[in-house]
C-alpha cells in the first residue's frame, strides 16, 4: 500500500500535499522523514479514525501558527516521535492543543496576578502603532487601550485606517512601529496566542449560503477541533435567536439574520476578544438594533468588543469609550460624556440644546455640519 493509497485517492493526496508545501521549510522537510518512516512500518492510523499523516499535518500547521520552530513541537528524533504518535488514543494535534491552552491559561493568570484588579484589566494596549502603504502614511503614532468586558468605538472616516488598525491586531498586516499587545500577548512575538484569543468578523459576512444556520456553526466547531459541535451549535443558535431557522439554508436569512450567525460563527470556542468591523455596514434599522443587542450581550458576558464603525449613532448607543482616528491619529478617546466636554458650550435658546455625539465628532475634526 501506498502512502497515497494511505491519505485516500488522487484528489486527497493532491489537496494532502498542498498544505504540506504551505508549510514552512524547516517543517516540510522534517514532514518527508516522517513520511519515510511510515513506508517502512506501514500504514498506521490514529485511533479517532483521522489519518495519521493529515493528523500530523494538522499539527505542523498549528505549530507555525504559534511561531514555534519544528523540533519544538517533535523533538530532535522523528521515529520516537512517530512512535509516540502511534501509541498514544488520542490525535498527537489534539495533545498539542491542550498543552498550547494550558500555556495560555498560565500565562493570563501571570497577567491577572501582576494587574490585580482583572475588572481593570487592559485587554487591548497600543502604543505609537504606525503603518505606511508605499508613500502614503495611514496611521502616525496610535496610542489607546481597551478594558476587559468592554466596548470600545473606533470612529473615522472612510481610509481612515480603522481596518488597518483591526488587520495588525489581529495579526494579519505586520506595523512599522509601536507596539500592541492583545489579551496580554503582544502581536509581534506571540502572534499565535494572539490569534487564540481573538475572533474576527468583517465588513461582510462570512457565512456559507449553501448550508443551514446549524451546518454553519458545526463547520466552525470541527474546523477549530472542539468536542461537541452540534452542542456547540445548537446553544448558539439559541443565544442569538435563530433556533427556529436552523435547519433553513442561510440564503433565505433577513440581513440581520445572518450577521447574527456570522457573529455567532466568531464566538464558536468563545474567544475572549472579538473584533467587529463595520458590522452593519448595510443593514436596515430592524437589523441593526438586532446586532446592537447581540453586542451589548457579549460584553455583558465578559467578551471584551473592539467595534469600528462609521454610525455615530452606533457608538453612542454602544459603546463605554470612543476614539475618534482623522489623518492617522488619535484624536479624541473617552467616555462620550468627557467627550463632551471637549465640545463647546450647550446653546440656549427656549431650551438647552445638548450636543450629539455626530456634532462632537464634526467639531474634533475640524468640519462644520452642514
Amino acid at each position: 500500500m501506498s502512502i497515497q493509497d494511505i491519505i485516500g485517492g488522487k484528489k486527497e493526496w493532491r489537496a494532502h500535499m498542498a498544505r504540506v508545501k504551505a508549510l514552512p521549510q524547516d517543517y516540510q522537510i522534517v514532514y518527508k522523514e516522517i513520511q519515510k518512516y511510515f513506508f517502512k512500518v506501514g500504514p498506521i492510523e490514529l485511533t479517532e479514525g483521522t489519518d495519521l499523516l493529515s493528523g500530523i499535518v494538522d499539527l505542523f500547521e498549528e505549530g507555525a501558527a504559534l511561531g514555534k520552530g519544528v523540533l519544538d513541537v517533535t523533538g530532535r528524533d522523528v521515529a520516537a516521535f512517530c512512535d509516540d504518535l502511534i501509541k498514544d488514543s488520542k490525535t498527537y494535534a489534539d495533545i498539542y492543543r491542550e498543552s498550547v491552552d494550558q500555556e495560555v491559561n498560565e500565562a493570563m493568570k501571570k497577567v491577572t496576578d501582576k494587574r490585580g484588579n482583572i475588572g481593570m484589566e487592559k485587554t487591548i494596549e497600543v502604543k505609537g502603532l504606525r503603518k505606511s502603504f508605499k508613500t502614503t502614511e495611514v496611521l502616525k503614532g496610535v496610542d489607546f487601550e481597551a478594558e476587559k468586558g468592554s466596548i470600545f468605538a473606533l470612529l473615522g472616516s472612510n481610509g481612515a485606517g480603522k481596518t488597518t488598525i483591526v488587520r495588525i491586531l489581529a495579526t494579519l498586516l505586520k506595523p512599522d512601529g509601536g507596539t500592541a499587545a492583545v489579551n496580554g500577548f503582544d502581536i509581534a512575538s506571540r502572534p499565535g496566542y494572539v490569534r487564540q484569543s481573538i475572533s474576527l468578523t468583517g465588513q461582510f459576512s462570512a457565512v456559507d449560503e449553501i448550508l443551514t444556520g446549524r451546518e454553519n456553526l458545526i463547520m466552525i466547531a470541527k474546523l477549530r477541533h472542539l468536542k461537541n459541535p452540534r452542542q456547540i451549535a445548537d446553544d448558539l443558535l439559541n443565544r442569538f435567536g435563530l433556533s427556529d431557522a436552523a435547519d433553513r439554508r442561510v440564503s433565505t436569512y433577513s440581513g440581520g439574520m445572518r450577521r447574527r450567525l456570522d457573529i455567532a460563527m466568531s464566538l464558536v470556542g468563545t474567544p475572549p476578544v472579538l473584533f467587529l468591523d463595520e458590522p452593519t455596514t448595510g443593514l436596515d434599522p430592524e437589523g441593526r438594533l438586532e446586532v446592537w443587542k447581540t453586542v451589548k450581550e457579549l460584553a455583558g458576558g465578559g467578551t471584551t468588543v473592539f467595534l469600528t464603525t462609521q454610525y455615530l449613532e452606533e457608538a453612542e448607543q454602544l459603546a463605554d469609550k470612543i476614539a475618534i482616528l482623522h489623518e492617522g491619529k488619535i484624536i479624541a478617546n473617552g467616555t462620550l460624556d468627557e467627550l463632551k466636554k471637549l465640545f463647546p458650550p450647550a446653546k440656549v435658546e427656549y431650551v438647552e440644546k445638548q450636543p450629539s455625539l455626530e456634532e462632537i465628532f464634526l467639531a474634533i475634526i475640524g468640519k462644520e455640519e452642514k
